[in-house]
């Protein structure tokens, strides 16, 4: 027979059971898929010291051409206040003529940091322009040992990139993007100080560096496009502007973006491309 515990006994189980999630909470353990590490859910935190902006020419993007995601509710006025700045790095790639196919059935605008890592794929830096995207330069070869080795030895890499950005478009770009970032440290390995001596170059020489302050985690921490959503969605929540890193060498990224476009579209967001002399982020640099 079932004999109810009394008053003394369910206190001493209520204590036990009170220190017993206070342990796991203080060992980092996962409750419900949310990571909570010393009483406080786990998430990456801004590097973000230098925010510059301007308004002048920027371009936006507010409707798509089929409707978004229906009877989904708008969590931000929708009156071009909260922007996103969709930027990709690394390409053009495999992926990339896909990808631009997915912005212009949104009428989306995004800005491309090049490469020539895959010189097969030069001609999409054309396309990307005539779409009516804003094109970067982020390296020619994107060797890290070759590029940081020296200043000298940067901007060279910068001004061949440069050069088939020209050909490709007829005419360079003053926009960059570091590779790494400007907050990057493995540059160390190769020229002390080399980042800070960059950074002001570039500001001397009238480019625009851009870093980010949202980033899709495709770089090494998820293959998932429904992660990346994920990521994006969370890091443009609660920001009036963002903009965000993501690879189109990336499948999974690429593949990610109708729903992602969808859902910003629907919750009221705008987009727009990078210009020199605008909205920019800046890192804390680290070299």
């Amino acid at each position: 027979m079932f004999k109810r515990p009394d008053g003394k006994t369910i206190a001493v189980l209520a204590a036990l059971l009170f220190f017993a999630v206070s342990a796991a909470v203080s060992m980092g353990v996962v409750f419900h898929g949310i990571h909570i590490l010393n009483g406080e859910e786990a998430r990456p935190k801004p590097t973000t010291t230098t925010v510059r902006t301007t308004t002048a020419g920027a371009k936006k993007t507010t409707g798509a051409k089929k409707p978004a995601t229906a009877g989904e509710k708008t969590t931000v006025k929708a009156d071009g206040s909260h922007v996103i700045y969709l930027t990709f790095d690394d390409g053009p790639g495999p992926y990339t003529e896909k990808l631009l196919g997915i912005l212009d059935q949104y009428d989306v605008k995004a800005t491309f940091f090049v490469t020539n890592v895959r010189p097969k794929y030069q001609t999409c830096i054309a396309k990307e322009v005539r779409a009516g995207h804003a094109v970067g330069v982020h390296s020619f070869s994107h060797e890290y040992r070759k590029i940081y080795r020296s200043e000298a030895a940067y901007w060279s890499d910068f001004n061949r990139m440069n050069d088939i950005i020209k050909k490709q478009t007829g005419k360079p770009v003053t926009l960059l993007r570091f590779p790494g970032g400007s907050s990057n440290t493995v540059s160390r390995n190769y020229k002390e100080g080399i980042m800070k001596r960059l950074a002001k170059q570039a500001d001397a020489k009238g480019l625009t560096y851009v870093d980010w302050n949202v980033y899709d985690g495709d770089a090494g921490e998820t293959t998932s496009p429904h992660q990346v959503y994920k990521s994006i969605i969370r890091g443009v929540k609660g920001r009036k502007k963002s903009i965000v890193l993501c690879h189109d060498v990336k499948s999974y990224t690429v593949n990610a973006m109708d729903r992602t476009i969808r859902w910003c579209l629907a919750h009221g967001y705008t987009f727009e491309v990078l210009e020199p002399g605008g909205f920019t982020v800046h890192h804390g640099v680290n070299n």
